[in-house]
């Protein structure tokens, strides 16, 4: 017969390598590459999210629409310092690169007729920035304007 379950904020650290920079979980990934850890609630067996119970372990609670933002890009980190809560839009502006299928290897800039469109998504709808002669010049549109639109886009700010 089994003893009672250690509670999964006890059995966090456990599973975590401190590096100089980032914390990294070793346990259980669920399929975004996050990690997890099965806990109890009541009779219900759940998994919780490692980044979400390190922060609430050590900073302090979040509100349960609140994502949790990885400054670090790491999704295994649960190094406090490289975690804040956000909505899912300034979760969304953190973003870094171009999606996986992009001709361009840049984020809101795509190939069309020659030429490099830009563009930017804010609040669901498309802003849209020209058509330029060079990569180079709609990168430079596209980051200008979520420096203007966005509050939580880290890379774009130290670019």
């Amino acid at each position: 017969m089994a003893g009672p379950i250690t509670p999964a904020s006890e059995r966090l650290w456990k599973r975590v390598d401190k590096t100089d920079t980032c914390w990294n979980w070793t346990g259980c990934l669920d399929r975004k590459g996050y990690g997890i850890i099965g806990d109890k609630i009541g009779d219900r067996k759940v998994n919780l999210r490692v980044h979400r119970l390190a922060y609430s372990t050590l900073v302090g609670p979040l509100a349960d629409d609140a994502q949790v933002d990885h400054r670090c890009h790491n999704a295994r980190c649960v190094n406090p310092e490289h975690l804040r809560p956000t909505t899912q839009k300034q979760n969304q502006e953190n973003r870094s690169g171009a999606r996986v299928d992009s001709r361009s290897g840049v984020r809101g800039v795509y190939a069309n007729r020659g030429r490099w469109t830009a563009e930017v998504r804010h609040h669901g709808n498309k802003v849209f920035l020209g058509r330029f002669e060079t990569i180079a010049a709609a990168e430079a549109a596209v980051i200008a304007k979520r420096n203007e639109l966005f509050t939580h886009n880290d890379i774009d700010r130290m670019a």
